[in-house]
Order: C-alpha cells, then structure tokens, then sequence
C-alpha cells in the first residue's frame, strides 16, 4: 500500500506556536488532532467528480490538497485515524485502501472501489482559499476515550430547531428531538444530560431556534446521539425565516389527493386523506451536491431512509414553488386554508 505522508520539518515551532498564517492557494487540511490520520478529498473538476486520497497527515501537519484557486464553495473530506471517530455528511464518493484518484462518484463496489461517506467543507461564498482543521468531524472513540459519561464522545456546537420531547417506545425513557443542516440530534434523558437542559427543551415550542453544546456520542444514518450541555434559544437565521414561511398545510395544484404539513422540523404527508410518510426536513445553502440558489429543502424519512433534494423557487403566504432534483420537475402547492 502506499500513502503521501506529510511531515512538517517545524513540527516543534507549529506545536508551540500553533498553525502559521497561510501561505497557499486552494484547499488545506490540517491535522490539528493527537494522532495521524489519513485524508482523501472530494471535488468536482471539469463538471465531474473526483475523489483523491491518502494523505498521511501527522499531528500538527498540513497538506494543500487542491493547489489552485478554489473554483466552489463547497468541497468534501474523509479522515481516519486509529482511536478516532469520523463525523460524515452522508454524502458519499469512492476510495480504495491504496493512493487513488477515481473519477465519478457512482457505482463504486461494481467498479471495484469502496463506497466511503465524506463531510462537507463550506469555504465561503467567492474563497480562493481554505484552511480546514480535522477535529472539526474527528474525535476520540466513545470506547477509546475512557471519560466518565457526560463527558466522553467528540465535542460539538451548532445551530437546530427543536422539534419535540416524547417517550422512547420501550422502557417510557425521555427523549427530545432537534433537527439541523440535514441530520436529528436526538438527547436521551439517562442522567448523562443535566435535568436543567432538559426543562430548557420542555419549555420550547416546536420550531424554536436553538444554539447546542454536548458531546457526539454516536451516529445512526441521520440521526445523531447528543450528550447536552446546554441549549438555548438563538435568533433566528435566514434559513429558519424559510422555514417559518413553510409552516402549515399544503396541497399539489396538480393532484388535490396530494397534501403535506410543515410543522416545526418536520413534515406529514397525505395522500387521499390518508397519512403515508413522515419526514424531518431542513432548510440549507446546499443539498448534496447541488448548490448556487438561495435555499434548497432537504427531506427524509424518520427512519433513515434515503433524503430528497428540492430547489425552494418560491414561498409566499399563499403559494410554495419547488424544483425537485435532480430532475428538475417543478412542483406548485397552494396553502390548503386558502384552498378550500
């Protein structure tokens, strides 16, 4: 097997000084964890995707992994490292175990390659350039680290909207939901979080912006199992103004058998006046690997199952236009209130 190992020659001056100021174009990954870990990077280049790997990056060292002015804002990044947990986007491209650069980003086991799941680099809107640190989705091992519970998994901080508090359907163990950038953090109330944290979530409606402290403790397809800190309402964003403005019951103006509601996080749907699916649903700047419009809602089962990507062309108080990818059929709901 073979990797590009990466070793600054001022290891010691990094160490005591820290990362130094950059002196690159593209895209730079740091590992700024205890350990080495080894990197591949996911990019689309000439309108397709690529995916490029191992860097073996040892503590404290850097590698400029695209060495040009950075074209999107959204790039994607894998890492592993012994001891280490990997938090992915669940947004996949292919490797294998040796160096590679494998265009395309489908049917990777029936090309021989692995299917392995990245997370998403946001650079900014109009970067040339980007530094990204690798404790930002690697962490210690819930096993690896030993630490007494509520204090063990990979730190974590983000934005969510709660959703609801409800009983787990065997042993009536308290449970309360968030939603946020395309995944459920879900708290379970057995002793690891403060009783405190979970008298703040009690008293929220559904659909309050949060800002979450707590500890990563594990991942589940979507959903990911939180150790809270703390939770406290936010000001609201421009995606969650979106999001109000979805709020409420909607039917298809080309099937009225067809209906939806909005409630807070999540989405109930009808056909014929009969309940099928649930979802949980996000508002973000992307969807997978589409980009470029203002908003994008994200949808997926409450199971696991598999999200949908669709375009938000237009929202008012009486008229909702989706585009959903990749097809780009355009979809047109009118609120059911006012529909009648």
């Amino acid at each position: 097997m073979f990797w590009r190992t990466v070793i600054h020659p001022v290891a010691l001056a990094l160490l005591l000084c820290g990362f130094v100021g950059p002196a690159w174009a593209g895209l730079e990954i740091c590992n700024d964890t205890d350990v080495p870990q080894d990197v591949a990077v996911g990019y689309k280049q000439d309108g397709r995707w690529v995916s490029e790997g191992w860097w073996t990056l040892e503590p404290t060292a850097c590698v400029t992994a695209i060495q040009e002015d950075l074209q999107y804002r959204f790039y994607y990044f894998h890492a592993k490292g012994k001891g280490q947990k990997f938090r992915h986007d669940r947004l996949s491209f292919c490797t294998q175990q040796a160096l590679f650069t494998i265009g395309g980003d489908n049917d990777c086991e029936a090309r021989g390659y692995a299917k392995t799941y990245f997370a998403k680099i946001d650079t900014g809107l109009g970067s040339k350039e980007h530094r990204q640190y690798l404790s930002t989705h690697s962490g210690p091992s819930v096993a690896e680290t030993g630490f007494e519970p509520g204090t063990w998994g990979s730190p974590f901080s983000g934005a969510a909207l709660f959703h609801e508090c409800s009983q787990m359907f065997r042993g009536g163990v308290q449970f309360c939901n968030l939603v946020g950038a395309g995944r459920v953090f879900t708290v379970v109330e057995d002793n690891r979080t403060p009783a405190e944290v979970f008298k703040t979530l009690r008293r929220m409606r559904k659909g309050t912006p949060v800002q979450i402290q707590g500890d990563w403790v594990g991942l589940y397809d979507l959903s990911v199992e939180l150790v809270l800190r703390s939770a406290q309402e936010r000001a609201p964003s421009d995606a969650d103004r979106v999001l109000q403005q979805l709020q409420g019951d909607w039917r298809s103006e080309s099937d009225r058998n067809d209906q939806f509601t909005i409630l807070g996080g999540g989405r109930q749907n009808v056909y014929a006046g009969t309940p099928t699916s649930q979802e949980y649903l996000s508002v973000m700047p992307f969807c997978g690997e589409h980009e470029g419009h203002e908003a994008y809602l994200y949808t997926w089962d409450n199971q696991g199952g598999t999200g949908l990507c669709y375009e938000i062309k237009a929202v008012s108080k009486n008229v909702l236009e989706l585009v959903y990818l990749p097809r780009g059929t355009e979809l047109r709901y009118r609120r059911l209130e006012l529909s009648q």
